[in-house]
């Protein structure tokens, strides 16, 4: 299944021309993909692989520790089962194999938690951290926030091994300099990721829509962009889509660095005059982080079930049509009933479920370090709910993936607790 967004990554992969709008190196590593065979398809295979076997880790280690064994088969069923996931793995989503990434990460959270640290101290397990954190970093370009966040939080409570995780982000800094240096480089990366300009635009079309008057200066570099009516005209509170992807707004512009500084100042002088609409602004277009299903006027893209009309010969055909039409009757009935889709397709709930488990696992071992192992998630949902251009489920996939194994390490210190008397 392949989105627009997907099909522009495949295109740097038949033309190796990388842009990196996309970043570059999710891009590239489709392309050694296909060295294998050319195919959209061994991707969703590899992601499908890969998946697996970070589950598989995930659940040997909830098994070492004494999960027993109907959590360990309820917990399989639900991940193999879910929709989501099944729907996830066949699509040329960047947001996959990044939700993937987040899930290895938060497992080894878990782990150096569980042993105070300790973990730390194992020179294989700080070569994977770095590994699993450079990863983050780079398949996603807000993975920078999450890897950052993470690491500097084990560091303050874990004071004792900052020279390991010193050594940690020494590893990752590097990985993540090689690929963005010497491998961009090679394979000549062009562009740049544009959506702090995204962000910024459409706040400014909150705060002009809701009124405010720009001055001279301001109004003349918005008309740079977009014509000044199309500001107000373009603006949606759920989504940026309509106004940025708009054929009338100049990129051109914002690629200069004059221009882009001038846009910047614009911004920073225009927003803060109207407090009140960017909060307004931001309560709308983040709340696929925070509501359990959509209000009224907004929507859940959640997946894409289908591959776009292309210039590149891509189509699919399928070999039992009669299961692919029940997936897709089922899909789109799911989607149209508000408790269905709250329950699978809406990330909020899976996020309040994980602070409940993590919070109760916390207070039963009277540990308030455990929340450490919340971090990975909540830089995430906490990075969305400031920059959500839009109400893609994709953005939030780990909180579908994380969710289930905080259930498990709760019903693992129960049952702990239970054997304790």
């Amino acid at each position: 299944m392949m989105s627009r967004d997907s099909l522009d990554q495949w295109r740097e992969v038949t033309t190796f021309k990388f842009d990196d709008w996309h970043p570059a190196f999710d891009s590239f590593a489709y392309w050694l993909l296909t060295r294998l065979w050319f195919s959209p398809a061994i991707i969703c295979l590899f992601q499908m692989l890969v998946l697996a076997s970070v589950f598989a880790y995930g659940m040997g280690q909830l098994e070492k520790r004494g999960l027993p064994k109907w959590a360990l088969v309820s917990l399989t069923l639900f991940f193999s089962l879910f929709p989501l996931n099944g729907f996830y793995v066949n699509t040329l989503f960047k947001d996959v194999p990044f939700a993937i990434a987040v899930l290895l990460l938060a497992l080894f959270t878990e782990e150096i938690v569980a042993s105070r640290g300790a973990w730390l101290a194992t020179a294989r397990h700080a070569v994977g951290l770095a590994v699993v954190l450079a990863l983050v970093w780079l398949i996603r370009h807000n993975g920078l926030l999450t890897s950052v966040v993470t690491l500097g939080s084990l560091a303050v409570v874990y004071a004792r091994y900052r020279k390991q995780l010193a050594l940690i982000a020494l590893g990752c800094g590097a990985l993540v300099l090689l690929v963005k240096g010497p491998l961009y480089s090679a394979i000549h990366v062009n562009g740049r990721p544009y959506a702090l300009d995204i962000l910024m635009a459409h706040q400014m079309s909150a705060v002009l829509h809701d009124g405010t008057q720009p001055t001279a200066p301001e109004k003349a570099v918005l008309e740079h962009v977009l014509p000044l009516p199309l500001w107000k005209a373009y603006y949606n509170p759920f989504q940026s889509d309509s106004l940025v992807f708009s054929k009338s707004f100049n990129y051109t512009y914002l690629g200069s660095e004059a221009g882009r500084r001038a846009y910047m100042a614009t911004w920073a002088s225009l927003v803060p005059r109207n407090l009140p609409a960017l909060l307004a602004h931001q309560s709308h277009v983040s709340e696929l982080a925070w509501r359990p299903d959509h209000q009224a006027g907004s929507y859940t893209y959640s997946i894409h079930p289908l591959l776009d009309a292309n210039d590149q010969g891509l189509a699919t055909k399928s070999v039992l049509p009669p299961i692919q039409t029940f997936l897709l009757r089922a899909y789109y009935f799911s989607h149209s009933v508000g408790l269905l889709r709250a329950l699978i397709y809406r990330p909020a709930l899976y996020t309040y479920l994980s602070l409940l488990c993590v919070g109760l696992s916390g207070w039963l071992l009277r540990d308030r370090t455990y929340l450490l192992v919340l971090v990975p998630l909540l830089s995430i949902v906490g990075g969305i709910v400031l920059t959500a251009p839009a109400q893609h489920v994709r953005y939030l996939y780990p909180c579908f993936l994380l969710a289930p194994f905080f259930a498990g390490y709760l019903v693992l210190h129960l049952t702990r607790r239970q054997a304790r008397g």
